[in-house]
């Protein structure tokens, strides 16, 4: 919009100005006037020349005020054409300078890859030495448990070595005093039994283990006839056993039958050595049971009813140990008969005569524990 407002203005002035210089050349050449002594006609075309000339003047002249680049076009050509050289020349170091630095850009992009390759390395090497490392401390650690563990086991292995040492210490004074003193237990002889409750908890079950201990040292101290107001500790127990006891114990359905045994002859005056046997506390026999029964022909007994009645019972002593009754470590019996149980049954036995059914009933319920109580039955067989 600038330029075209700017040719309409030189346009109109120009045309102005010419039409000023043409009415001047025209009065000029009427009125035959002259400038500089010159001749109308020349006159006329000095005017019409001056005209041309302030057309031009005119032009530039708006041109420059108007437009700082058509100044800069007609007044700083030559300058803007040596800066244009000057650009030029910069311009060509300046692209020269950039395929340099492009040039080192790209080396440095390539000094960059081969470092991140060489990072990643070290980075993957770094991963495998900490794995190592991770490797090397988890076997440290388990080197030190193990350690830790086997100086437990050694601390543990020298307090039975101890324990053991004193225990054959003993034994080797028992075994001279066997010789000179007093068996107050025999080897396997039962110091003390009881039935134990299962599925308590860790304190009452621990405790009840502890009562029945208690109860058998002071039964063993009366046994050796130990009088002291205060417990004295004549039983020697490992600590091991205990605590397998109390696990088992634990652990188990219903009650069970435990009792300590001598592991050796006991001499009055030395610890009781002993051993612990646990066993489930189950009913063998129901009240009335039958246990065993056998046809006896008393006519033909040669060595009395007694030794067969004996005979009998021993039968029913066998029977009730298969069954899963405890017998006495030392006699193998499960229970007694008293006498007079015996001369009654032997006087039936010898009233009926001939062959006889003699049957062994249970006497209440027999537990694994024992004892067997029994009621002697005797019928006619024939």
């Amino acid at each position: 919009m600038f330029g075209l407002r700017l040719i309409i203005i030189l346009a109109v002035v120009g045309g102005l100005i010419a039409f000023i210089g043409d009415k001047l050349g025209s009065k000029i050449g009427k009125k035959k006037l002259s400038v500089f002594g010159l001749r109308p006609y020349y006159t006329s075309v000095l005017m019409t020349v001056i005209t041309g000339v302030l057309i031009a003047a005119t032009t530039i002249i708006v041109m420059a005020i108007s437009s700082d680049s058509a100044r800069t076009a007609m007044f700083g050509m030559e300058r803007l054409q040596d800066e244009l050289s000057s650009l030029n020349r910069e311009k060509a170091i300046a692209a020269e300078e950039m395929d340099k630095a492009r040039a080192a850009l790209a080396d440095r992009n390539r000094e960059i890859q081969d470092l991140d390759g060489e990072i990643e390395a070290i980075n993957a090497e770094k991963a495998h030495l900490q794995n190592e490392v991770n490797s090397s401390r988890e076997e440290l650690g388990r080197a030190r448990a193990e350690v830790n563990s086997l100086s437990e086991s050694k601390a543990t292995l020298e307090k039975e070595v101890n324990s053991l040492e004193a225990t054959t210490e003993r034994l080797r004074r028992g075994i001279v005093a066997m010789r000179e003193g007093d068996v107050v237990y025999r080897s396997g002889e039962v110091i003390y039994a009881g039935v134990l409750s299962s599925k308590l908890a860790d304190a009452e079950n621990t405790k009840q283990l502890e009562m029945f201990l208690s109860a058998a040292n002071e039964a063993a101290m009366q046994r050796m006839g130990i009088r002291s107001e205060e417990p004295v500790g004549v039983l020697w127990l490992p600590n091991e056993l205990i605590q397998a006891a109390l696990k088992e114990i634990q652990a188990a359905d219903g009650n069970v039958f435990v009792r300590l045994r001598a592991v050796a002859n006991i001499i009055a005056g030395e610890p009781a050595i002993c051993t612990i046997e646990l066993v489930h506390n189950e009913c063998v026999y129901k009240n009335n049971e039958l246990i065993y029964s056998k046809v006896i022909d008393v006519s033909g007994i040669k060595y009395g009813l007694d030794r067969e009645i004996l005979m009998f019972l021993n039968s029913v002593n066998h029977t009730a140990v298969s069954a899963g009754v405890m017998p006495d470590p030392l006699t193998g019996k499960v229970g007694n008969l008293d006498a007079g149980t015996m001369v009654q049954t032997g006087e039936k036995m010898a009233a009926l005569g001939g062959k006889v059914m003699l049957k062994a009933y249970a006497r209440g319920d027999i537990y694994t524990s024992g004892p067997v109580l029994l009621r002697l039955e005797v019928e006619d067989a024939e």
